[in-house]
């Protein structure tokens, strides 16, 4: 038996992730149509070692410079094994001109991954959601 209120509150998790994907869309969005383009480079690697999985993730710390000339450092909106970027490696970013700390790596699977990470874990909880619902 299901406890009350889980599938709605499935549903508004998922509702939430779907949310949060779309606007994930319009960053990029708004980066591919106003974005100033410029180099970084990959000057540390944070290592998460509190998952307790064998393989830890690792965040890249990225470092540009805008185009007023002040530093920026960012880490990557997706992070995980296979992911990460090598310290030192120089790299593609994009940057909104007024709000340089939404930057982004401008790679596919760090533009794209983000979203559809969002969207797919939306889908499998709007879906277990409306299973709950319906069973």
């Amino acid at each position: 038996m299901a406890v009350p209120g889980a599938e709605l509150l499935c549903i508004a998790v998922g509702l939430f992730l779907y949310a949060c994907a779309w606007r994930d869309a319009r960053l990029v969005g708004r980066l591919r149509r106003t974005g100033v383009r410029t180099e970084g480079q990959v000057v540390a690697n944070v290592v998460d070692h509190q998952s307790r999985n064998r393989n830890p993730t690792q965040t890249p710390v990225i470092r540009f410079h805008d185009h007023h000339g002040y530093e920026v450092e960012f880490t990557t909106a997706i992070q995980g094994v296979g992911l990460g970027l090598a310290t030192g490696r120089t790299v593609d970013v994009m940057y909104l001109p007024g709000e340089s700390q939404k930057a982004r790596v401008w790679m596919r699977r760090h533009i794209v991954g983000p979203m559809a990470g969002l969207a797919l874990t939306g889908t499998v909880f709007l879906g277990f959601g409306l299973w709950i619902a319906f069973s």
